[in-house]
């Protein structure tokens, strides 16, 4: 990779982001405008995405809400259109942990399926978390007290550095959500603003002296 950064996109799915899913909530328009910036900020800087979907059984309630969601096949558990980039690889459910070769290089973005939130479950995406050099994870998505706390916290128990867009993550659990906060700064997380961590990096300007020697 020629990049130190890998943004690390939880749950954007249609059942937290737009109106009439299960747990959409006045506050997922702006946090889905966020979601949307870092989105192309990878993009334009070449930074590879690792995006997580949560598929349920039909049946089956799931984790994040009081009722059932994000159930395989339905509206609720398609991605966010915006969240989807072109050159792209999902590897579905399966739980082998064969991965393409050079997957990060081939592909700028990586899509896991999963059953549950917690990401080091799934032996695919633990695999492929172990052979990644030492970067930064950026983080972003739904489940604040759940996935995005269980990434952050497995990612710096792995050494990795880990920064969570504050202004980009949805709490499905207000209740929880402070206390998940604060474990995850006690692991070490940073908590940093979209815009923050999608400006430009500084650039120094020579500057131009006027020469002092005078020809007569």
């Amino acid at each position: 990779m020629d990049t130190d950064r890998i943004l690390l996109d939880i749950e954007t799915q249609r059942e937290f982001f737009q109106p009439g899913g299960a747990g959409y909530t006045r506050r997922a328009a702006e946090v889905a405008k966020r979601v949307y910036r870092l989105i192309h900020w990878a993009r334009d800087n070449r930074v590879p995405v690792v995006s997580t979907v949560l598929r349920m059984r039909r049946g089956e309630r799931g984790p994040l809400l009081k009722v059932p969601h994000c159930i395989e096949d339905s509206e609720g558990e398609k991605k966010l259109s915006r969240t989807v980039l072109p050159r792209r690889i999902n590897l579905g459910l399966q739980s082998s942990t064969d991965l393409p070769v050079d997957i990060l290089e081939r592909y700028q973005q990586v899509i896991f399926e999963k059953r549950d939130t917690n990401i080091l479950s799934h032996p695919r995406l633990e695999r492929l978390i172990s052979e990644i050099p030492p970067v930064t994870f950026v983080l972003c998505g739904a489940g604040l007290a759940h996935g995005v706390m269980q990434a952050a916290v497995g990612l710096r128990t792995r050494g990795f550095s880990v920064i969570v867009a504050e202004d980009a993550v949805l709490s499905l659990d207000d209740e929880a959500g402070e206390m998940a906060r604060l474990r995850m700064e006690a692991k070490g997380a940073v908590f940093a603003p979209t815009a923050e961590i999608t400006k430009p990096p500084v650039r120094l300007r020579a500057r131009r002296f006027r020469s002092t020697v005078h020809t007569e």
